[in-house]
């Protein structure tokens, strides 16, 4: 009796244990069997901008040299660099160098010899002509008279003009040039445009040239801005230059001021290209209008240029990474010789089950989880395209779901449909035997 309850009780943990070994089986297989999900993200709306990002500097549109047209030496300099001067305000005084003193005393010499001249040929004139009219002299003698008085009037107005020229080009006033004068005081510069003084590069003492000379060109006293039009000069690669045109918007982001955008436009492409000494770029000079006036800029800032070529405030996009460029075509080229353009699809998931039965019920902005049966393929109709953004026409709309790695999605399909392409043939196969 004993030894029959013994082969009993192991009977009984023997079944146990097939028990426990089956189930452990079951659930491992069935875990092995359980579908692999796959990421997803919802597709949003929001601005798609297509622009060329690139880096300038601002200057102003109209800049000018102030040169001393009489060389000497500099006696007062009452301007600042910074200073807002108005046209004709007085920006310097300079003593002239004894040359220039000496050309005004020849210059005015001439005026006066020209004047005694004049005088002497008008009393000649008189005594020829009351001989010529008692018949004492021959007309040619008369006519000979006449035309050196003639001549005398010339020279005269060719030495005034040659002296009110001098002094309107050393500004100096008529009180300066008394007859009783025996020094040339001074010569004046005055401002030729309203503008702030971007910069003085001389000093009270210092010998300058003539900006008239054919030689040096003169010596640059100051430099004259009119702030009113500022603009930002880029170099644009000739890669790109193609997609830039006169009139386009473009955002720019000054350096010294973050968080502020200013506006602008395209005003002028230069008509050659220009390349850099080291570089093999060639690089077309840009100039763009700051429409957006601010006191606060300043000439030689840096600045980011963003130039625009198309853009949409509101509209459906997706990461150019959840969309996916597929070739149907093996060809290579088209007839014109250039590559086929592939069509874009996405992975949307549309079985309304799945996502409700998904852990995220509530279809939030967060990664979401799906098995590969929910997933299908959509063909995108695209508008706008940027490095990072896609414009979605058509297949898609604001709140869908697609998968997010859509590579990886394509990749599995083809190896399960392969598979069972396989799997079929086998069939097939053994169908036939």
């Amino acid at each position: 009796m004993a030894a029959k309850k013994h082969r009993l009780l192991k009977g009984l943990v023997f079944l146990l244990l097939a028990g426990s070994v089956g189930a452990a089986v079951y659930f491992n297989l069935r875990q092995e069997k359980a579908e692999e999900t796959y990421a997803t993200v919802l597709v949003e709306r929001g601005a798609v901008v297509d622009k060329l990002a690139e880096t300038g500097r601002i200057e102003l549109v109209r800049t000018v040299e102030v040169k001393s047209t009489i060389a000497g030496e500099i006696r007062d300099l009452p301007i600042e660099a910074g200073a807002w001067v108005e046209t004709g305000e007085l920006m310097a005084v300079i003593e002239p160098d004894p040359n220039q003193s000496l050309q005004l005393y020849q210059k005015r010499s001439s005026v006066e010899q020209g004047k005694i001249d004049l005088a002497e040929q008008e009393r000649n004139f008189e005594r020829q002509k009351a001989l010529f009219d008692r018949k004492m002299i021959p007309a040619k003698q008369f006519e000979e008279a006449e035309v050196r008085l003639t001549r005398a009037r010339t020279s005269l107005r060719l030495a005034q003009l040659e002296l009110e020229m001098l002094e309107t080009k050393a500004n100096l006033q008529r009180t300066q040039l008394a007859e009783d004068q025996v020094a040339l005081d001074e010569v004046r510069v005055l401002a030729p445009i309203d503008g702030i003084v971007i910069r003085r590069d001389v000093e009270v003492g210092e010998v300058v040239s003539s900006g008239l000379s054919s030689y040096s060109g003169g010596t640059v006293l100051f430099e004259i801005g009119d702030p009113s039009q500022l603009i930002v000069r880029g170099d644009i690669a000739e890669i790109d230059i193609g997609r830039v045109e006169i009139d386009q918007d473009v955002d720019i982001i000054v350096d010294a001021y973050p968080d502020t955008t200013y506006r602008g436009r395209v005003r002028w492409i230069a008509p050659v290209g220009q390349q850099k000494q080291g570089s093999t770029i060639v690089t077309f000079d840009t100039e763009i209008e700051i429409t957006d006036h601010a006191p606060r800029l300043r000439q030689g800032m840096s600045c980011d240029i963003d130039i625009l070529f198309a853009r949409r405030d509101s509209a459906v996009y997706l990461p150019v990474e959840r969309a996916l460029e597929v070739f149907d075509d093996e060809d290579g080229e088209d007839e014109r010789g250039e590559s086929p353009r592939g069509r874009f699809v996405a992975y949307i998931a549309e079985s309304p089950d799945s996502l409700a039965a998904a852990p995220d019920s509530t279809h939030s902005d967060s990664t979401l989880q799906l098995p590969l049966s929910t997933f299908a393929e959509v063909e995108l109709a695209i508008g706008i395209e940027t490095s990072t953004r896609l414009e979605i026409l058509s297949g898609l709309a604001s709140g869908d779901r697609v998968a997010e790695d859509p590579s990886l999605i394509r990749s599995k399909l083809e190896e399960d449909e392969k598979k069972n392409g396989d799997e079929e043939k086998d069939e097939e196969e053994n169908e036939e035997r």
